[in-house]
């Protein structure tokens, strides 16, 4: 699988699609895309993106989450950004903002309003998941249905909604 190419496509589902028909940035001055910690995870393979398209203004590092592919153990890179870049190049997880994906107990994808998000977004704070713009909502479940068929990222997934989980128990 050319991952780079399948992620590039899957951007594209979201220049028009949004949270909200309007700039969300502007409720909280961009709070998203602020402070020292303002990096999002690489979803398995999305480091290819970066690798081809060298976009200025980003760092890639590695963080704590990690989970097993297999016998091997991976770390999940995270980029971090400047405050401010080309919308085109934002990785998916911005893209999603502040919305994720994770699995159900019987390991189908859901997607929820990401409890990290809670502390900076206002969107995050005072809607529900069905009060998003529904295109935008179903973009992000049919990117998730196609990533998921690939092993290493149902790996990734797996291990990430755990770590998802362990946020929700602050904010429900």
């Amino acid at each position: 699988m050319n991952s780079a190419y399948v992620y590039l496509q899957l951007y594209r589902m979201f220049d028009s699609n949004t949270p909200i028909p309007a700039d969300c940035g502007k409720l909280c001055s961009a709070a998203c895309c602020s402070g020292d910690d303002a990096g999002m995870f690489l979803f398995p393979g999305e480091i290819e993106v970066y690798k081809l398209l060298r976009p200025e203004g980003f760092r890639i590092e590695l963080s704590d989450l990690e989970y097993k592919d297999g016998s091997e153990t991976r770390k999940t890179p995270i980029l971090f950004c400047e405050g401010k870049c080309d919308r085109y190049v934002r990785p998916l997880a911005c893209r999603i903002f502040p919305l994720t994906p994770v699995l159900d107990d019987d390991g189908r994808i859901s997607i929820i309003v990401d409890p990290r998000a809670k502390r900076v977004c206002p969107l995050a704070k005072t809607m529900y998941i069905d009060e998003f713009d529904s295109g935008f909502v179903r973009a992000v479940r049919r990117s998730f249905l196609l990533l998921s068929k690939n092993r290493h990222v149902r790996a990734f997934l797996d291990e990430y909604t755990r770590y998802i989980n362990e946020f929700n128990r602050f904010f429900r």
